[in-house]
């Protein structure tokens, strides 16, 4: 036992304690699921950039930086922070003003139809469990860094931290313990930035330092970026690799449940103007001063066997002791606020919008989506078990599963006056299936799709123009 793992425990055991105290304050439903709908400024604003960040954005998206793909990730991240702007401004003070309990109900009752209702909670579930698989591997990968104990044991703890503080207090104390989170992670970085800057020479120095490195990975700093890295073949695939995931995020932040999802707990619609315009500012500067940090590492330890794990080695190796602590207690809190917010969001959805029971109280219902909670992280847990992908890798793959299949439905629902119940509830699905099927048939390396399914024939444009192209008819 050393002091890294001291203070990450302490800090999981306050979050612990802090969600059974918000959990005393659950009365109802309306309290369980969207906390009073009286959130004030800064817990919107630190449960979106909390949620959003997670464990890819201080492992999986650092690890891409570090192997040259820093140019790539700043493009998408500007793009991303657009979405906080507009979301709240195209949708999210509409989804405010339904007074719904879940995304899912809000396609209910937009279109007066019980079957969008279902399709939604279904696409939130399947998209949600991928994401909280992605948390429970970053989460467990650090947790292994800082105790020793076999991998398969660290995803069982990690399942067990967050779930521990969000089935009983529900979203009162996911947004507390995320603003905490948010807390923690935006002070450890900016703490930590300067000891790895100084390491390597100085902020001053690091472009030239960089420029002298014969190990950076190449087109490190190139607009572009390690073309390689962004699975295209040349400079024009590599730059629309950015500018797709740019959409995806975009969309995701604008419409998805754990982000739009959040302007329902807000006291009124200038709090989710002022939440987002934070979120967005914190996603362009913050995230690129996280990034410098991890290509900086470059200059002290080139070639790492996983990229992903280059802040923890900062920690160990690069910061003093109590800042390495706080770095990592803030890792560990990205990834632990974005799994109580993906957990409790599933739990909802499946007990309000896709099994349609007549609860005897509010109690009951309670219960069961307390029950349900367990059940789903229970199945994210044994996914873990099977490494499936990298961070990164499946976080993308989440995000682009909402944008391709809500994004049309979601701003027609208030910008269109012709999409029907029939054709909202038709564009998600055929946006959901065009974009696993492709995905798979790309992944596998099926004929065709091996070769020319990239850039406007992206899995994610495939759904989006079959979503369009159902909406029509």
């Amino acid at each position: 036992m050393n002091i890294f793992f001291i203070g990450v425990v302490v800090s999981i055991l306050v979050y612990i304690v802090v969600g059974i105290w918000a959990g005393r304050s659950v009365k109802d439903v309306n309290d369980y699921y969207v906390s009073g709908r009286n959130a004030p400024t800064i817990l919107i604003a630190g449960t979106l950039f909390a949620s959003m960040l997670s464990v890819n954005g201080f492992m999986g998206d650092q690890g891409w930086c570090y192997s040259g793909n820093i140019t790539t990730l700043v493009l998408l991240n500007s793009m991303c922070a657009m979405g906080y702007i507009a979301g709240p401004l195209m949708f999210g003070r509409y989804l405010r003003r339904s007074e719904c309990t879940t995304m899912p109900e809000y396609f209910g009752a937009r279109y007066c139809d019980l079957k969008n209702r279902r399709v939604a909670g279904i696409i939130t579930a399947v998209s949600l469990t991928a994401y909280l698989l992605s948390c429970i591997t970053g989460v467990g990968i650090l947790m292994q860094e800082l105790t020793g104990l076999s991998y398969e044991l660290c995803l069982f703890l990690a399942w067990f931290c967050f779930t521990a503080f969000t089935f009983y207090s529900g979203s009162k104390g996911v947004i507390l313990t995320d603003t905490m989170m948010f807390m923690v992670f935006l002070i450890a970085t900016i703490i930590a930035g300067p000891y790895v800057f100084k390491a390597q020479g100085g902020i001053g120095h690091l472009l030239e330092n960089l420029m002298n490195n014969p190990n950076i990975p190449e087109n490190l700093l190139d607009y572009h970026g390690n073309i390689p890295g962004a699975g295209a073949t040349d400079v024009f695939g590599a730059v629309m690799y950015a500018v797709t995931m740019g959409i995806i995020w975009f969309i995701t932040v604008s419409v998805s449940p754990w982000q739009a999802g959040r302007n329902m707990m807000a006291k009124s619609e200038h709090v989710t103007f002022r939440a987002g315009a934070i979120a967005a500012a914190c996603t362009v500067i913050f995230l690129m001063y996280l990034n410098l940090q991890s290509v900086t590492v470059l200059n002290l330890n080139p070639g790492m066997e996983d990229p992903q794990r280059v802040l923890i080695w900062a920690a160990f190796h690069v910061m003093p002791k109590l800042v390495g602590t706080l770095m990592l207690a803030g890792i560990m809190a990205a990834g632990l606020s974005s799994a109580s917010t993906f957990l409790s969001v599933i739990g909802f959805s499946i007990t309000s919008d896709i099994v349609f029971v007549e609860f005897k109280s509010e109690k009951q219902q309670l219960f069961v989506s307390r029950v349900i909670m367990l059940i789903l992280g229970a199945i994210s847990l044994l996914l873990a078990y099977t490494g499936i992908g990298s961070v990164r890798i499946v976080t993308y793959f989440a995000s682009t599963i909402i944008a391709a299949s809500w994004g049309v439905s979601a701003i027609g629902s208030v910008v269109s006056k012709k999409l029907s119940a029939t054709g909202a509830r038709w564009s998600m699905i055929a946006g959901f299936v065009g974009f696993i099927v492709t995905k798979c048939l790309v992944g596998f390396h099926v004929g065709l799709f091996a070769t020319v399914f990239i850039n406007f024939l992206d899995p994610f444009f495939i759904g989006i123009y079959l979503s369009n192209v159902i909406k029509l008819r």
